[in-house]
């Protein structure tokens, strides 16, 4: 996998330069009152949660819904509020029905280059879930087709409209962090069976009984690699292999790096080096399940770091931006400020919880833990429009959503310097003024 990779093995991103040629100087803002035509492409494990928000939205409504399996697309038709909403299994169709304004893509990562840019060719907004794409190319199509046409594009990083990542932006921003020279990220998990182990939602763990070359176009589902014989698995755990997607990279990594890019707003790494491979769980997948990255930036003296294990969750989720003045801890439970522990008044906190660990007869060596921080946000503090939503609202307004495409290009970006790190086995470094991986 390296940059000069083909942006598609069946040419489905050709006719950018003529699509831009044909552009409009800008898509005419919407009228809030008028009724915008939805089309769902990919209403699985993620597709279906979007969707059931997607007609939440006022003045909004599906009327086209395109899956390669037939139990997603009864499930989704079961839920939707318009019960003479198109079933398809041809997502081009989907895409260029005139009965539709904008797109959502919840398909595996590998569909996301083909499906955003013959949307946005169409003049069809686009909402895609993460991560953007798989490679370079691809990635810089993206950007191309978007901006040519000017269509909106929203990238599913939802911490982007997170209460706790907002009001981490707001404190970082303030300054009472100090200078910030590290970030901290990770995200561990498991559980008693391999992760991405999921089957048409996250809690269901068997293969449906039905899946077979019958009920899934499986000739679709390969158009855009290899093909290969009917492989089930493969359909629903695709996340496994890197003919499909980045692993770690563009599953989990994406949110952590997405958000301390909205906190900080560091952009596009100058070097990262990526470390990984497969320790416990080496026979279900291609892809790592152990990924480390250091991203850096000594422009800005700031490295910010991102480890993730599939075989203990100890320490769950979190986020540590420290400060030389303090740390700000934020994830999508908490947003939390504690003062520098180095400074002089630190030693009356710290006194404090040793003597609320002896009362709980814990050890005083758990007291650090017991600190309690300077500032706590509440749930209800700040209140803010759900990730959907803001992209409707800025289909009708005209303005930017809050992971459009620039935040997006540069997700992209961080993303596949991280694998191609990892398959080159070094430090990779970025050419803004090329824009090349080298």
């Amino acid at each position: 996998m390296n940059e000069a990779t083909q942006v598609t093995r069946r040419g489905l991103l050709s006719g950018g330069a003529a699509a831009a040629a044909a552009a409009p100087a800008v898509l005419a803002q919407r009228n809030p009152n008028d009724r915008l035509g939805v089309a769902m492409v990919g209403v699985g494990t993620r597709g279906i949660y979007l969707l059931e928000r997607a007609q939440e939205c006022p003045n909004t409504e599906i009327r086209v819904i395109s899956d390669l399996y037939d139990g997603n697309l009864k499930r989704a038709a079961a839920r939707a509020f318009n019960k003479k909403a198109q079933l398809t299994k041809d997502w081009e169709q989907a895409v260029a029905s005139p009965d539709v304004d904008a797109v959502f893509i919840a398909t595996p990562d590998f569909w996301h280059a083909p499906m955003t840019i013959r949307a946005a060719e169409r003049k069809k907004h686009v909402y895609v879930e993460k991560a953007l794409c798989r490679t370079l190319p691809e990635a810089k199509a993206i950007r191309h087709a978007v901006k040519a046409n000017k269509v909106v594009l929203q990238l599913g990083h939802h911490q982007n409209s997170d209460p706790f990542y907002l009001k981490g932006r707001e404190i970082y921003r303030s300054g009472q962090l100090g200078k910030v020279t590290l970030v901290r990220t990770y995200i561990d998990r498991t559980s008693a069976w391999p992760e991405w182990q999921f089957y048409t939602a996250y809690h269901i763990q068997d293969t449906p009984a039905d899946a077979s070359p019958d009920t899934i176009d499986w000739k679709r589902f390969v158009a855009n690699a290899q093909e290969i014989p009917f492989d089930v698995q493969r359909f629903f755990r695709w996340r496994c292999w890197w003919e499909y997607g980045t692993g770690i990279a563009g599953d989990l990594m994406s949110h952590q790096w997405d958000g301390v890019n909205l906190i900080a707003g560091m952009g596009i790494p100058e070097t990262v080096q990526t470390m990984g491979g497969r320790y416990f769980w080496k026979e279900d997948r291609e892809v790592p399940d152990q990924w480390h990255v250091l991203f850096e930036y000594p422009r800005r003296d700031l490295n910010i770091t991102f480890g993730c294990t599939f075989h203990n969750r100890h320490h769950g989720t979190n986020t540590y931006v420290f400060g030389r003045d303090a740390t700000l801890q934020v994830s999508s439970e908490w947003c939390k400020v504690y003062g520098a522990e180095w400074k002089p008044e630190y030693k009356n906190k710290l006194a404090a919880a040793r003597r609320r660990a002896e009362s709980a007869g814990l050890p005083a060596a758990d007291a650090p833990a017991l600190v309690i921080p300077d500032y706590a946000m509440k749930k209800g503090e700040l209140e803010v429009s759900n990730h959907i939503r803001n992209f409707i609202d800025c289909i009708r307004s005209g303005e930017t959503p809050r992971c459009g495409i620039d935040r997006a290009w540069e997700e992209a970006v961080a993303v596949v310097m991280s694998v191609e790190s990892y398959f080159r086995e070094r430090k990779v470094k970025w050419d803004p003024v090329n824009e090349q991986i080298v």
